[in-house]
């Protein structure tokens, strides 16, 4: 039994990931097209994907959390939920922000365009595995 729960939450992981990364995926057709590869990497939308893989995050542990039968102690969700927020939500949404405002220079700033990266691969890592406890919570009967 614990196997069909197990396939039945990584396919719903799974389907919600790739509706997330459809934008990159089309923006990685349009640009190679166009033979313009700097502009997979140079592009907002890694931090925006980024903001919405932590928020997913946070509302799939959460319903998870308000489903489950089990009485679990709420500092533990409270630290959970404060890490993704503090050290996923908050830097990504700032760096968007700084990505969108450093659009009027004509060289991009490289630094910001790495952290962007580097936060959207945390962003995938804390999708499915804090997703994947939150979905658990929610199909645990």
């Amino acid at each position: 039994m614990a196997n069909k729960n197990t396939n039945s939450f990584n396919y719903s992981l799974l389907s919600e990931f790739l509706f997330t990364i459809l934008p990159l995926t089309i923006i990685v057709i349009i640009r190679s097209y166009e033979e313009d590869y700097n502009k997979i990497f140079f592009n907002s939308e890694w931090a925006v994907i980024s903001i919405i893989l932590f928020g997913q995050s946070i509302v799939k542990l959460a319903s998870g959390i308000a489903n489950y039968n089990n009485k679990l102690t709420w500092q533990k969700v409270s630290f959970i939920i404060s890490i993704l927020i503090i050290i996923g939500l908050i830097p990504s949404t700032t760096i968007l922000v700084l990505n969108v405002l450093d659009q009027q220079n004509s060289t991009p700033n490289l630094v910001l365009h790495t952290l962007q990266i580097f936060f959207f691969f945390l962003s995938c890592i804390a999708f499915f595995i804090i997703g994947a406890v939150g979905q658990s919570f929610l199909e645990d009967e």
